[in-house]
């Protein structure tokens, strides 16, 4: 009875592990999987995202001027304790969702649309909740989107929004 199961588990192993590495067509394995065991995790996405976003904001002071950018990190920097432990992370991809939900809406909406959309109402909320300078009276927030790692090219302006009163 072990080896039979040992034997189950292996072929299910192997199968599940073919459809993760290579292109073998198993259409007609999937077709009859109607429990869904054979799994087909996307660690990379069929179409990986070829652009990082960034989210920065800045400070209107009171004496007229404007703070410097700063950058809302939307990934957290990869260690190997985070694969074990990660409690900010489902936090940071909620942000960089809602980061391309407004980009996304951007493209689609009128500006009064896209100012009260929940999208844009959480990135100003979030925005307003971080640690501002003491003499700010507004604020303001910008994406910008860059070719991904190791690239020559200068970040792109995706969006900037006007200044909202803290």
């Amino acid at each position: 009875m072990i080896v039979l199961s040992a034997s189950i588990l292996l072929v299910w192993f192997i199968v599940s592990l073919l459809s993760q590495v290579t292109r073998v067509p198993l259409a007609a394995l999937k077709s009859r999987d109607v429990f869904s065991l054979l799994p087909r995790w996307s660690f990379f996405a069929p179409r990986p995202g070829t652009f990082d976003y960034h989210l920065l904001f800045r400070d209107y002071l009171t004496d007229g001027s404007y703070s410097a950018w700063q950058e809302l990190p939307l990934a957290d920097q990869r260690t190997i304790s985070g694969a074990l432990w990660n409690p900010e992370k489902r936090c940071r991809k909620v942000l960089s969702d809602i980061v391309r939900s407004l980009i996304q809406l951007r493209e689609t909406s009128t500006k009064s649309a896209f100012v009260m959309s929940i999208p844009y109402l959480i990135t100003l909320n979030y925005i307003s909740s971080v640690e501002h300078n003491l003499h700010a009276q507004s604020t303001q927030f910008m994406i910008l989107r860059t070719d991904g790692f190791l690239t020559a090219n200068e970040p792109r302006l995706v969006f900037k929004s006007d200044l909202h009163r803290l």
